[in-house]
């Protein structure tokens, strides 16, 4: 799975989280990451189309992590 979020384009992945994490919400279910750095995660994700930052050596996806701090 974490290949195919790697190849899959970046917008697609936030629709997709921003969907997952409002089914979890009106469910009324908790969430969580599994996975802080790699495909699932907001650093060293290797997706081509992120407009990544550098952050401590490594590359940070604001996109994603603010789309999760909304939720």
């Amino acid at each position: 799975m974490c290949r195919l979020f790697q190849r899959a384009l970046a917008t697609v992945v936030l629709r997709w989280m921003e969907d997952v994490l409002t089914v979890a919400r009106a469910a009324g279910s908790g969430w969580a990451r599994w996975e802080f750095r790699g495909g699932f995660g907001v650093l060293d994700s290797k997706r081509s189309d992120v407009a990544y930052e550098t952050w401590a050596s490594h590359q940070f996806d604001r996109a994603l992590l603010e789309l999760l701090q909304r939720q």
